[in-house]
């Protein structure tokens, strides 16, 4: 009987785990998913440094994925204080070097996304950076 009345509670109380867009949240995570492991399995890595003389991190791209369809961009968020979240685009120069200055971001912890496509394929590399 205690059973019966457990099932039947459980049954009753509405359900708000699923969103209402779980589908499409679900193929997004898989792009996700997708993208970081094109990064990583990228026979030269990005290379995401911080560059102390410029005051910078410096993002540089191998050879091999330097190409007129390479598109992007480059977030930095802020787990405590989303206002301070940055995007910017993925804008390389004749180096493949993009460099972001960071000497007027706030102190701590940050994490930096790098997105970006070449051709049909998307990747994602993520980095835990300190400031």
């Amino acid at each position: 009987l205690a059973t019966l009345s457990t099932v039947s509670y459980i049954m009753s109380v509405e359900f708000y785990l699923v969103s209402e867009d779980h589908y499409e949240e679900g193929v997004q995570y898989q792009e996700t998913i997708d993208g970081i492991q094109n990064a990583r399995n990228l026979k030269t890595p990005v290379l995401i440094l911080f560059d102390e003389p410029t005051e910078s991190i410096k993002i540089t791209f191998p050879l091999e994925l330097r190409s007129d369809s390479l598109s992007g961009t480059i977030k930095f968020y802020r787990p405590n204080n989303s206002s301070l979240d940055k995007l910017f685009k993925l804008q390389l120069n004749e180096d493949g070097q993009q460099f972001i200055p960071v000497n007027e971001f706030e102190e701590g912890r940050w994490k930096l996304t790098l997105t970006w496509q070449k051709d049909t394929l998307t990747y994602i590399d993520e980095k835990n950076i300190f400031i």
